[in-house]
Parts: C-alpha cells; sequence; structure tokens
C-alpha cells in the first residue's frame, strides 16, 4: 500500500504520528548520525569495512547463525537466498503463503528474474498449518515462512505449528527461508528469543528499518557456505553499493536504540488494541496482536474514512494512519497500527478518541451533514 505523494507531505507536516517511530528530518537522520559511536569507524567500500563487518557480525549472533551479509534491499536478499536454495535442491518450485510479501509486493521479481515457480498455499485470512501442506506432492527447492504475515493482519503461526512446519520441511529436505522482515517483533510475540525462532530455518531475512528504525538495508544469515553461495548473487543484482555506512551506522544505532524495547512495543500494541476494541464501529484483528502491528476494521466507507483520517492530519497535526483500503466486506475499512517510540506520544485513550473521530467525520460526510 505505497503511500501517494501528497499523502507523504500531508504525514510529514503533522507533529504527532501513530505508527512505527518517531519520524526524523534529514537535518536530524545527519545529527543523529554524526552523533553515533559507530560514525567513527572506517568508511566501508563494496561491502567491507568495520561498521559493516560489526553489523553483520551482530546480527548473526542475534539470529544464532555462523555467517550474515549485509544487504541494501530486501528484494534482492531473498531471491539470492532462494535462488542459492533451490540450484542446491535442483528444484525450482518454492512454496509460500497465498499472501505472502514475496508474492505480492515484488513485481513478480522471483518469477521473472528466476524463472522460480511459486506454489501458493494457506487460506487469505491466517498464517499456514502443517495440514495446508499435505496436497503438495512436487519436489520442492525450498519453503518459505513469513513472519509475520502483514497481509493477514501481522499474524504468526502457533509455535507448536512453527516447529510442525520445519519438521516437515526437513523430512522431506527441503530448506527453510524465514521472511523475518519483522522477526524482531516475533520473537516476544512467541516469548523466545530472536535464535530460538530462526534456529527453525537455515536461512533469515531480517530489515534493518522495520522494528529497530534504520534508514534501510537488511542482513541475509546462514550458513557460512550458503551465504559464500548468495554473494554472487547479490553482486549481479547489483546490490554491492561504493558507500553504504549511512544505512549500517543507522542500523547499528537503531538495534542499540530499539531492539531493548521491541517487547515493550509489541505489550503496547495489545494495550492499544485492547482499548480500540471498546469503541463502537471498530475491531481489531487479531483481537491480542500477536506483535507490534495489526489491523483496525472500521465501519464506514473507506473512501470517506481516509478523507476524514486527512481532514484530522490538516487540523490537528496527528497522522493516525497511512491509508484505509477496502476490505473484501463491503462498508468496512482496513487500517494498520505498527508500534514504535511514536506512539509514546500518544496515550491508548486517546488512540480511541481518534478513530473515534475518524468514524464520526466519515458518517456526517456519508449523510450530507455538516462537518462541524
Amino acid at each position: 500500500m505505497p503511500a501517494t505523494p501528497a499523502a507523504n507531505t500531508l504525514r510529514d507536516a503533522c507533529t504527532r504520528v501513530l505508527s512505527h517511530h518517531r519520524p526524523l528530518t534529514p537535518r536530524a537522520w545527519f545529527e543523529r548520525l554524526a552523533a553515533s559511536p559507530y560514525a567513527t569507524l572506517e568508511l566501508d567500500q563494496y561491502g567491507q569495512g568495520e561498521a559493516v563487518h560489526l553489523l553483520e557480525r551482530r546480527v548473526a549472533e542475534l539470529l544464532g547463525k555462523p555467517s550474515a551479509v549485509f544487504v541494501p534491499k530486501g528484494t534482492v536478499a531473498q531471491m539470492a537466498a532462494l535462488r542459492v536454495h533451490t540450484d542446491r535442491r535442483a528444484a525450482r518450485t518454492v512454496a509460500l503463503h497465498r499472501m505472502s510479501h514475496i508474492d505480492l509486493d515484488e513485481d513478480g521479481a522471483i518469477e521473472r528474474l528466476h524463472h522460480l515457480t511459486l506454489l501458493r498455499v494457506g487460506a487469505a485470512t491466517a498464517p499456514f498449518t502443517p495440514a495446508d501442506l499435505t496436497s503438495i506432492r512436487e519436489r520442492l527447492g525450498a519453503l518459505v515462512i513469513e513472519l509475520p504475515l502483514r497481509r493477514a493482519a501481522f499474524q504468526l503461526p502457533g509455535w507448536a505449528d512453527l516447529v510442525a512446519l520445519r519438521s516437515w520441511a526437513v523430512e522431506r529436505g527441503v530448506p527453510v527461508h524465514l521472511d523475518g522482515a519483522r522477526l524482531w517483533s516475533s520473537a516476544p510475540g512467541y516469548e523466545r528469543d530472536t535464535a530460538q525462532v530462526a534456529a527453525l530455518a537455515d536461512s533469515v531475512y531480517v530489515s534493518l528499518y522495520k522494528d529497530v528504525g534504520g534508514l534501510g538495508g537488511c542482513v541475509l544469515a546462514g550458513e557460512e557456505d550458503f551465504i559464500d553461495e548468495a554473494r554472487p548473487w547479490l553482486a549481479r543484482h547489483g546490490s554491492l553499493m561504493y558507500r553504504s555506512f549511512p544505512l549500517v551506522v543507522s542500523a547499528l544505532d537503531g538495534l542499540d536504540r530499539h531492539l531493548p524495547r521491541v517487547a515493550s512495543y509489541v505489550a503496547r500494541a495489545r494495550s492499544m488494541a485492547a482499548r480500540l476494541t471498546a469503541v463502537e464501529g471498530v475491531r481489531v484483528r487479531p483481537e491480542v496482536p500477536h506483535t507490534s502491528g495489526f489491523q483496525v476494521l472500521l465501519d464506514g466507507d473507506p473512501d470517506a474514512l481516509w478523507q476524514a483520517a486527512r481532514e484530522l492530519a490538516q487540523e490537528h497535526g496527528v497522522w493516525l494512519v497511512n491509508a484505509v483500503v477496502p476490505t473484501p466486506v463491503p462498508g468496512i475499512g482496513m487500517a494498520e497500527v505498527q508500534v514504535g517510540d511514536a506512539a509514546e506520544d500518544f496515550t491508548d485513550e486517546e488512540v480511541a478518541g481518534l478513530f473515534e473521530e475518524v468514524l464520526r467525520r466519515a458518517a456526517r460526510r456519508r449523510s450530507g451533514s455538516p462537518l462541524t
């Protein structure tokens, strides 16, 4: 759900934003990077340098993997990972959830550039379970598990299901790749550390800006020989940037700043969701968030709701949601909330009141009543 330039401009003009971390201006980013202790490390060049190596070692340790590589773009990291797995297996088919980010948000990159066949499984409303894999009859090159499944309301498979998915794959010799863009907030959702979750996969991708608030980029982790085999594919996709230090320094700073607090973001998402469920015309999915993100289902016309949210931003400088989109049920709109430190500028009661105001404005717009 990419934002429009007009929406971005309006968001930037707001003084408070509910989701993610507090936004910084370019000047504020430069000041934060300059003040970071990691800014004293030597400049990197084509993926080599003190800060890059420190980041790779640190994330590898957090994930419990022997090796890791910094990649500027997650799309590239995941294509490289799946190419290595499928080449090793001499099997071009990849099983993944039908609502997978890889399938729905990357313009068919894995199919168009690597000619892999995607086998889409599972229901649209929930993560897949071992039962969803029973229909698979062909040889797989890899199994992809997205944690959490954003398009299904940031839901996680149950821990027992996750372990069973791993066992299913091991029995068949199928490598498991973890699409862990938001893995940092998935681990506290399971009440486990990140390495315990990552241990169920052969390769793991983690974002450096979702949850931990870096400027961008990601890390791909796995066994040493796997990362060695992935490196040529990363280079072929043009991911060896001459200088990466702004992304790397911001990631190291973000790990220091936010990783110790991710569990508190998950707890805050749950308290906020609990308060929102008491608002008439609002439902939360899942009712108890699995991670720091959840969906808010709103009664009303999605276009009117989105217009009401923008009016709130214009009049009060509060950016409540990034979009309100239609759902399969007419008259119900959906918005997302992803809790970071920006949510600290609101109380749960205030968030509930703001959503109530959006509902009121949208209802008045639909009825033709004055908005004042």
